[in-house]
């Protein structure tokens, strides 16, 4: 159980780390248009998915579909080590797209903003730990 423990936090840590790097060089910053989503010339998958069906799309959107469908997979078969990786991947999805809601004075790309994400993440790692 622990190795699970371990690998579940890992994959909510490289999860922020890779969306960050992400967001951060790839995201078109300058030009986003929340109106016209298919304007967006961000080079991040949910860049590509914005043009392709016009929808904002963020990676909240992405944590949620992946959460709902590995849910229900986690109760019929149980938590393997691919159930605990795609299980931490859209809880870390989830949770670094909700800090923009909580303050939106200061952008996303601001370090109050991820200063808040890496709370979220070790308050989330902690619940883990407390659970198994």
């Amino acid at each position: 159980m622990e190795s699970k423990l371990i690998l579940f936090i890992a994959s909510l840590f490289v999860t922020l780390g890779i969306v960050r790097i992400f967001a951060h060089n790839l995201h078109d910053k300058k030009n986003y248009d929340k109106n016209n989503p298919r304007n967006s010339k961000a080079k991040t998958p949910t860049g590509w998915l914005r043009r392709k069906t016009g929808f904002d799309w963020h990676h909240i959107h992405i944590g949620i579909i992946l959460l709902i469908l590995i849910f229900p997979w986690i109760l019929i078969r149980g938590l393997n080590n691919f159930n605990i990786i795609l299980l931490g991947i859209s809880l870390s999805l989830i949770a670094d797209q909700i800090t923009p809601l909580i303050d939106k004075k200061s952008g996303y790309f601001s370090t109050k903003k991820l200063l808040i994400s890496i709370i979220f993440h070790i308050i989330i790692a902690l619940l883990a730990i407390m659970i198994f």
